[in-house]
C-alpha cells in the first residue's frame, strides 16, 4: 500500500491544495477554493503515513549507537554510584493522625471526622 512514490504524491497534493485554495480565495472562486481545501485535507494522512514510515525503519547503525549510548550512561551510572544508593525504610506502624499528611501526598479535602447528624423529629 505504502511505496516510494507516497512522499512525492503527499507533498504534490499539499502543495497543489495550497495554491489552489490561496488562488480561490484571492480571485473569490468557492469553487477552486473548495477544491484546495479538499486536495489539502488529502495530503495530510499521506504525510502522517510517511512520518511514520520514517520513524520505523532504523537501521543497523542507529541501533547499534542506541546501544552505545545506553551502555555509556550505564557505565556514568555505576561511576558516580546512583545505582549503588540504598533507600532507607520507613519506620513503619505509626498511622498518622488527621492533621498529618504521609508522605508527599496533599490531600484535597481534608479529611473530618464525622459528627452525629441531625435527624427530623
Amino acid at each position: 500500500m505504502v511505496s516510494r512514490y507516497t512522499p512525492i504524491l503527499a507533498v504534490s497534493l499539499l502543495g497543489t491544495g495550497l495554491t489552489m485554495g490561496v488562488l480561490g480565495m484571492l480571485g473569490r472562486n468557492d469553487d477552486v477554493e473548495r477544491c484546495g481545501i479538499f486536495l489539502t485535507l488529502t495530503a495530510i494522512p499521506l504525510l502522517v503515513i510517511r512520518a511514520i514510515r520514517e520513524t520505523h525503519q532504523v537501521n543497523a547503525a542507529q541501533l547499534a549507537e542506541a546501544d552505545n549510548a545506553g551502555y555509556v550512561r550505564a557505565l556514568d551510572h555505576v561511576a558516580r554510584g546512583l545505582l549503588d544508593q540504598n533507600t532507607p525504610r520507613p519506620n513503619g506502624g505509626d498511622r498518622a493522625t488527621v492533621e498529618q499528611a504521609p508522605g508527599n501526598v496533599i490531600s484535597l479535602r481534608p479529611h473530618r471526622p464525622r459528627h452525629n447528624e441531625r435527624k427530623a423529629q
